[in-house]
């Protein structure tokens, strides 16, 4: 049992960081996506899509497109093909109120396993890891509002400056770019990486194992 104990400190104290950093990488992957794709042939097929840098910066999307999606690959659209396909380029997403603290949770998170202390560390590292997966689910989702009316306002041929926000989605073109949007399989992966060191580590909190001869605790022995 003990020899279990030490494996599974050993494992949570090079897993927790390893999960993190990888779930940082994981911001550079699509958050948000929305893609349309014309009945007739050739069947022209239109995507953007949003990273996790993007949510959390307000950054502007990626666009790809393809004349034919039976023939050709979509090809990521440069800054004038953007404007030329579009008509203008997308706004950047508005700065959002859980945009820092969601990075900042998850910078908590990985400097929490590096505490001496196993039950710091794996109480610490738990709770930032969890909270930073729920802050940033709720930064995509309100990124994914303002996103919609971003690209609403450009289909529709009006400027996000030029009308106000909440008569723009009361038009009919809101609610169709609205039904494009998806959540990326890039958001996906990033959650499921930080809750799953954020359960591990919290769980490893509860049990409470006994200490390793020569590891520091901080857990007062009665």
């Amino acid at each position: 049992m003990r020899e279990d104990n030490s494996r599974t400190r050993r494992s949570l104290r090079l897993g927790s960081p390893a999960g993190l950093i990888l779930a940082g990488f994981c911001l550079l992957l699509p958050f948000l996506t929305a893609s349309c794709s014309s009945e007739e042939a050739p069947r022209a097929q239109w995507r953007l899509s949003y990273t996790g840098i993007d949510v959390l910066t307000g950054g502007r999307p990626d666009v790809e497109l393809t004349d034919d999606a039976d023939k050709e690959p979509m090809r990521r659209l440069d800054d004038a093909e953007v404007e030329e396909f579009l008509g203008a380029p997308p706004a950047s997403l508005p700065t959002l109120p859980l945009a820092w603290p969601a990075a900042a949770l998850l910078l908590a998170a990985l400097a929490a396993t590096a505490l001496p202390s196993r039950t710091w560390r794996t109480t610490a590292t738990g709770g930032l890891a969890l909270a930073a997966a729920v802050v940033l689910a709720g930064a995509t989702v309100l990124a994914r509002n303002d996103a919609t009316g971003v690209v609403a306002s450009v289909m529709s041929g009006v400027f996000s400056e030029r009308i106000e926000r909440p008569a723009l989605r009361e038009g009919a073109v809101y609610g169709e770019v609205s039904d494009m949007f998806r959540y990326g399989w890039g958001l996906w992966i990033t959650l499921a990486l930080v809750a799953a060191v954020g359960v591990a580590n919290t769980v490893a909190a509860v049990r409470r194992p006994a200490p390793v001869a020569g590891e520091p605790d901080s857990t007062p022995v009665a």
